[in-house]
């Protein structure tokens, strides 16, 4: 079941939440430093579960299986799958330690909400703590985004078996998906201002970029999800970056998420992709 070597080869399953635990906005009391400085906005909880469904029909249209965790309303964030866990190559990598309170737990719900998940083909990382949205997947290599999410000593027990290239965000960043994604045909999307210039010289290596602007960054212009190596899908507030991406010969769909992206994750964080072909 688990097969991810890349982020653009055909998805076949994807691991999904529905944000029905997400509290309302105007009955929501926690707020944690971290999200003000990632500047949280107001949201709508029903418009959000229409637009998760909208999504999830697009899915079903390019024939993606689903596999649904249940919601919980002790972890009402568990909509963004992506930084449950991550799948690199035949593995399924984990970190029970996570920077916010109210995401700790997370894994339990989701091996219990996905009995094919084998624990032979599961990694726990025990020094310091790694999220999904800070890995991407690019055959061989895999970058890691080191900030308050991902620590660099999670990223050191996990080269223990992939190999891996950190790439070093500092505190104001909240995820390496929130500044760039790899789409197909190596472009790589990004936000070049929030990279070391060391790191952005050898991501110049190995793609050519596709740059966005610092206020297309902070509304997760960059939080595309690759459905197949010819097709993204991206908010449709993002007119331009659409058209860029087009430019490449990449098909975008577009539909409305400003819900999600409201409340700091757009399409690659609610979503935790389990195969590609």
């Amino acid at each position: 079941m688990l097969h991810i070597y890349n982020e653009t080869s055909p998805l076949t399953d994807l691991c999904v939440c529905l944000g029905s635990a997400v509290p309302q906005f105007d009955s929501y009391r926690n707020d944690p430093k971290q999200l003000k400085n990632f500047k949280m906005l107001p949201w709508n909880k029903a418009k959000l579960l229409k637009q998760q469904q909208q999504f999830f029909e697009v899915m079903s249209q390019y024939g993606v299986n689903l596999h649904f965790v249940n919601h919980s309303d002790v972890h009402p964030w568990q909509m963004y799958t992506r930084d449950t866990g991550f799948v690199i190559h035949n593995k399924f990598y984990f970190s029970r330690n996570r920077e916010l309170t109210e995401r700790v737990g997370e894994i339990e719900l989701l091996r219990q909400s996905i009995p094919t998940l084998l624990d032979q083909d599961m990694i726990e990382i025990i020094q310091g703590k790694i999220e999904g949205g800070d890995v991407l997947i690019d055959e061989d290599t895999v970058y890691i985004g080191i900030s308050d999410r991902t620590t660099l000593d999670a990223v050191t027990e996990l080269a223990q078996y992939v190999k891996v290239t950190p790439i070093y965000l500092g505190t104001s960043v909240m995820h390496l998906d929130t500044r760039m994604t790899i789409l197909p045909g190596q472009q790589l999307l990004i936000y070049p201002s929030a990279f070391l210039k060391a790191d952005l010289n050898i991501l110049k290596t190995r793609f050519t970029l596709i740059e966005v602007t610092e206020a297309e960054a902070l509304m997760m212009g960059t939080n595309v999800f690759v459905i197949n190596p010819t097709t993204v899908i991206l908010h449709s507030s993002f007119i331009r970056i659409a058209r860029l991406i087009e430019s490449v010969g990449i098909k975008v769909e577009q539909i409305d998420y400003s819900e999600p992206n409201a409340l700091l994750g757009s399409f690659r964080c609610a979503t935790l992709p389990l195969a590609r072909l």
